[in-house]
């Protein structure tokens, strides 16, 4: 039986005000797919009306937070500009949700993260981390770039780090990423006596007032420039389109599918023979 027939990719709990979204594909690192962007959106619009619901905590099944897109299913997927486009809105919706989500969102951040998977950390509240875990932007490796969530990256880490993570792909460690985060944890038991520390506070605290206050910050933040903020998606979306429907991408999702390395320099020499 596969692993989707098991359980649903997405799990969702409510304990005393506090909804807990936990990604359930442990055995691909909760990569990521079309189904899990969906019930992630379901259980979101869900929670968003339950007003007995006052905090969200996202977290993941397993060893992993969340390791991004799924590549082995991006394999597989249509190519032309109207599937592309389609992708791209579809996993955008998710980020931005998240991002703009009335309620606190609390990342309980149990494992790494890796390429979408540190987007969806970046787009939360407050970051409980476990020491072990750490952030990698991979996407480069495998030809693609980080598109949509460099929205929620780049105002926070700024235009350098954020080009030395991404041009490098390297591992971040819980400990260098500590400015971006709430607190780390050293234990299992610490991760969740944080979060529900955390929780308690967003609790005591009045739910409309947090809202303005979400809202308030996004405006601060962007300098109120909706305009800006429109060519920001429309180059974002541009770059996926491009990004998707490129050899490179082609060859370097097809390496980590039939679990090879890419290998670039072979790439470049023979498409310069083309």
């Amino acid at each position: 039986m596969s692993e989707q027939n098991k359980e649903p990719e997405v799990l969702i709990s409510v304990t005393n005000h506090v909804a807990t979204l936990t990604l359930n594909r442990p055995r691909k690192g909760n990569a990521l797919t079309a189904t899990m962007n969906a019930l992630l959106l379901q259980y979101l619009a869900q929670i968003e009306k339950d007003s007995d619901v006052r905090v969200v905590v996202l977290t993941g099944a397993g060893k992993f937070f969340c390791t991004g897109m799924d590549l082995s299913m991006a394999a597989t997927s249509s190519s032309s500009e109207q599937d592309v486009k389609a992708s791209f809105t579809n996993g955008l919706q998710v980020f931005e949700t998240l991002y703009r989500f009335p309620k606190p969102v609390i990342a309980r951040v149990n494992g790494p993260c890796l390429g979408g998977g540190v987007g969806l950390v970046f787009t939360t509240d407050i970051r409980v981390v476990h020491q072990d875990a750490y952030f990698a932007l991979t996407e480069v490796k495998r030809g693609i770039i980080p598109a949509i969530i460099s929205q929620y990256i780049v105002p926070e880490l700024g235009s350098q780090k954020t080009r030395e993570y991404m041009l490098t792909g390297r591992r971040v460690s819980a400990k260098e990423a500590q400015p971006f985060l709430s607190t780390i944890a050293t234990t299992p038991q610490e991760l969740d006596q944080q979060v529900l520390y955390y929780a308690n506070m967003l609790l005591e605290s009045a739910p409309g007032a947090m809202s303005n206050i979400k809202r308030l910050v996004d405006t601060v933040s962007s300098g109120g420039e909706a305009e800006r903020a429109s060519r920001v998606r429309d180059g974002v979306e541009k770059a996926y389109l491009e990004m998707m429907q490129s050899e490179e991408a082609a060859y370097g999702i097809m390496a980590f599918v039939t679990k090879q390395k890419a290998d670039w320099s072979a790439f470049v020499k023979d498409n310069a023979k083309l």
